[in-house]
């Protein structure tokens, strides 16, 4: 299967960026091709919605495109194999998601699939700790079949999406666009899942709930599927 991978970034020099350092040394370290194979757009200030759209509709060429941020290190030199297994059964797919979600505030996709308690969470996800050490968070088992999936590792099956004009949800530069788009995603019948990629995302995530430009998007994304 033909892939290519896709990144924003608001740097200059996309070789500064911790994807980029995370492909260079997988491809190095096991003989792969994947820097050739890889999109970074730098200097970026469209929405994310919008560059993946761009990118995902002016290259039917390729079988699927990974789109991820440019802060996630991936960590698995298999992970090109895992994604094609993966786009067998699954048209999106990503490394850590849930099931049966309820649309409410705080509109976090652990958080509406019933948190760590509720039964519904699937996949794992690393993270880098404010120290820069790492931490691995199990959410359950992968691969898996998901509705909702974080969107900072998504793989897509082109032809699948584009046959029934699936695209990411621009009416969300950044908060909520992932989950907007997995909404869309399962009302068109896609489907998707999660598979065991080891990833790391530099991110300390959403520090406050009452932010400004996140209660604005949740707000608009509640209203928009308040009848999902």
């Amino acid at each position: 299967m033909t892939f290519a991978i896709a990144s924003c970034t608001q740097l200059a020099d996309s070789k500064q960026t911790l994807l980029y350092k995370s492909l260079a040394k997988l491809e190095k370290e096991n003989n792969l091709i994947l820097l050739d194979k890889t999109f970074i757009f730098t200097e970026n200030k469209r929405g994310l919605s919008k560059a993946y759209n761009d990118f995902l509709y002016n290259h039917p060429e390729y079988d699927f495109v990974l789109f991820v941020h440019d802060d996630m290190w991936i960590d698995d030199a298999g992970f090109i194999s895992k994604l094609e297994n993966g786009h067998k059964t699954y048209d999106i797919i990503g490394v850590a998601g849930g099931l049966s979600p309820t649309l409410k505030a705080p509109a976090l996709w652990h958080i509406m699939c019933g948190g760590f308690q509720g039964g519904n969470l699937r996949g794992f996800a690393g993270h880098y700790l404010p120290d820069s050490s790492t931490n691995i968070t199990n959410f359950g088992p992968s691969p898996a079949r998901v509705v909702l999936i974080d969107g900072a590792f998504m793989s897509v099956n082109v032809r699948a999406v584009t046959k029934v004009n699936w695209k990411f949800n621009n009416n969300y530069t950044f908060h909520h666009y992932d989950l907007s788009s997995c909404l869309d995603a399962n009302k068109l019948k896609l489907k998707i899942g999660v598979v065991p990629i080891l990833t790391y995302h530099n991110s300390p995530g959403l520090r406050d709930i009452n932010d400004k430009t996140f209660t604005e998007n949740q707000a608009k994304f509640l209203a928009e599927y308040a009848s999902y």
